[in-house]
């Protein structure tokens, strides 16, 4: 009888466990996918990456004839290029208004950003229109193609920008070139579509009467189909510079400059009037460039030849003298604009021609503004040991990583030693990696908590939170749980800060917000200003603590135990002790970033950079300042410089060493 329940019993939970593995056959395999990209897309980085660097040689040097000539035309020649331009393809009345755009974004301070933009937009759609238009020719005259194609151009229009931006990043470096490939996979399918329907769309009795009269295949495909389809091409690169534009902001995150960083920087910084300026400048470019590709599709070549300059010069065919005061003005218009160009030039030569002038460095810093802050006070010693610095790029910190670790970029100042180690050791670690120095030190993170919560409840302890009344305090969304604002996704400090909501069982009151942190982090201020309570995550330096500062608006919570994971499972309670409080997180050091071959090859700037030290309480001074709105890239530079002043012998002892 034993033996029967036995086996009865076993048997209904063998039966049991096989309907669960039927019914959720995902719980004992996961394919392995993140794996396999992984793994293939570091053996193109370490076998092919000096192919993918050669194949961007055209698209670079493409943009740098572009942005030159748009950069070295004086903004007034420019306009007047542009009106004339516009009212010859387009009409007068958007000619107007593209004229008024451009003027607008010259006075809100955005014209060099906006004419770096347009250089981007134009290569981008040209190299849409070398590949798009042929393959949608392509498509067009085969269906075995067509059909092959579909799957591809849908991927492309659906795959979210961002998951290809590291690997295009990884293969092609950091920069314009690989904005403008991200740019190009995400414009060019529409390009493609729609040339093929306005092929396809023609009327079959048109090219029987075409193949009728004796026209071969290609000449029917040339003078019959595609002027006809026309329209439909012209309407998909309408399609293709509009998306081009929309990705202004995307690309920005990867180092390309333009209104895309301007919005950017705005985000990060909380600048709100910054973001404007460059959200405006997009809208208006986009406006103009859509009206006049609309207006340029539905023209004719009689319409084209009546209006605009060329209509103009053929009304004044009869009047010699008017026809010589055309071609006076049009010469000299090129005239000067040559000369502008040329002297741009030379003024470059000159200038490369100074001594010291041999060797140009390229850093990258944060959006942050402390951390323009630090990387401008040393771009300033680099300066007067004679290295020609570049604009330095604002990234994300795992794009900072990577360029720095594929030597695309030389050096940066917003390392994290303990917080970043991750990423240190996946991109190169000491083999193509260096840190130098304590270029800011006691950086600290944690978890805070608005000062009069805190005291009416007598929050001290994150761990308090288990309580389902003092966790719907912070609660914002009405879901029963606290709302903590997180870090951004994908960062160690959001891992860490799952990990202690697990660690703490707090998963039950607390949820973590995942996403932007400057956006998440607007949420939180502005409901601290109308008096509700808030719980965030906060590292020091950063531009939040001069806005709610530590004893007045916010204090400190304390957790219950330290427990980590990854690279920082080693600390305890004495590393993550700050000023008498358990914040949770190791107490770290800024440092110098550098590539190791940049390193070799530059030794004076290595000793500089082992010596630069920067205490935080003099970037916590420099961040107020910033927040009383002293924040444009010129002011960044005047508190960098006069730090400098302010420590001239400190500083002359580290450039002289």
């Amino acid at each position: 009888m034993l033996i029967l329940n036995y086996l009865s019993n076993y048997f209904m939970a063998e039966t049991q466990g096989g309907l669960n593995n039927l019914l959720n056959p995902f719980q004992d395999y996961t394919l392995p996918l993140d794996e396999w990209v992984n793994n293939f897309v570091n053996f193109l980085v370490d076998n092919f990456r000096p192919l993918f660097q050669a194949i961007s040689s055209p698209i670079s040097g493409t943009l740098e004839i572009v942005r030159a000539t748009f950069l070295g035309i004086p903004p007034l020649i420019f306009l007047i290029i542009i009106g004339i331009l516009v009212w010859q393809l387009a009409s007068r009345k958007v000619a107007i208004f593209s004229v008024i755009a451009l003027c607008l974004i010259g006075f809100c301070g955005a014209w060099e950003a906006a004419m770096v933009s347009l250089s981007l937009i134009l290569t981008a759609v040209i190299f849409c229109m070398l590949v798009g238009i042929p393959l949608g020719v392509a498509c067009a005259v085969s269906d075995r193609f067509n059909q092959a194609s579909r799957p591809l151009l849908d991927a492309m229009q659906t795959l979210p920008t961002f998951v290809y931006l590291v690997p295009v990043v990884m293969l092609f470096g950091i920069g314009e070139v690989s904005g403008i490939i991200a740019t190009f996979v995400f414009a060019v399918p529409p390009l493609i579509r729609l040339t093929n329907l306005g092929i396809r769309e023609v009327s079959p009795e048109v090219v029987e009467a075409a193949l009728a009269f004796g026209s071969t295949s290609g000449q029917v495909l040339w003078e019959v189909q595609i002027p006809l389809a026309l329209p439909t091409i012209l309407a998909g690169i309408n399609q293709a510079i509009l998306l081009a534009l929309s990705m202004s902001v995307v690309t920005s995150m990867i180092g390309v400059e333009g209104l895309g960083q301007m919005v950017l920087q705005g985000l990060g910084r909380l600048n709100v009037g910054l973001a404007a300026v460059g959200g405006l400048g997009i809208v208006l470019i986009a406006i103009m460039l859509d009206r006049i590709t609309q207006v340029i599709s539905q023209g004719s070549i009689q319409s084209w030849q009546e209006r605009g300059l060329v209509g103009w010069w053929r009304s004044l065919k009869s009047s010699k003298r008017n026809g010589t005061f055309g071609a006076v003005f049009m010469v000299t218009l090129l005239v000067v604009t040559v000369w502008q160009l040329i002297s741009q030039t030379n003024i470059k030569l000159i200038e490369d021609s100074l001594p010291g002038k041999g060797i140009v460095v390229s850093p990258v810093s944060t959006v942050s503004t402390y951390g323009v802050f630090v990387a401008e006070i040393v771009n300033i010693g680099l300066e007067k040991l004679g290295y020609e610095i570049e604009e330095p790029k604002q990234l994300g910190i795992p794009a900072i990583h990577i360029a720095v670790s594929n030597g695309d970029l030389d050096f940066t100042a917003a390392h994290w030693e303990i917080a970043h180690e991750e990423l240190f050791n996946s991109n190169g670690g000491e083999k193509k990696l260096e840190r130098l120095g304590n270029l800011i030190s006691n950086a600290i993170q944690g978890y805070q908590i608005d000062k009069k919560t805190a005291e009416k409840y007598n929050i001290t302890n994150l761990s308090q939170l288990q309580d389902p009344e003092i966790a719907r305090l912070f609660d914002s969304d009405d879901d029963g749980k606290a709302n903590l604002i997180g870090c951004n996704a994908g960062w160690m400090c959001e891992k860490t800060i799952a990990h202690h909501l697990q660690a703490y069982e707090l998963e039950d009151t607390v949820e973590q917000i995942r996403g932007n942190y400057s956006a998440l982090l607007v949420d939180a201020i502005t409901r601290y200003r109308e008096g509700e309570p808030v719980l965030f995550f906060a590292w020091k330096p950063h531009w939040s603590s001069s806005t709610l500062k530590e004893g007045e608006d916010i204090e400190w919570l304390n957790v219950p135990f330290t427990s980590l994971l990854g690279t920082m499972e080693k600390f305890t309670e004495k590393e993550t002790s700050f000023n008498g409080k358990n914040l949770g997180f190791p107490v770290d050091n800024i440092k110098i970033l550098a590539n190791k071959k940049f390193l070799e090859t530059n030794p004076v700037a290595k000793s500089f950079l082992e010596q630069v030290e920067v205490p935080i309480e003099d970037v916590n001074i420099q961040q107020e300042k910033v927040q009383n709105g002293e924040n444009k890239p010129e002011d960044i530079r005047r508190h960098a410089e006069e730090w400098v002043s302010n420590n001239q012998a400190l500083f002359d002892s580290w450039v002289n060493n």
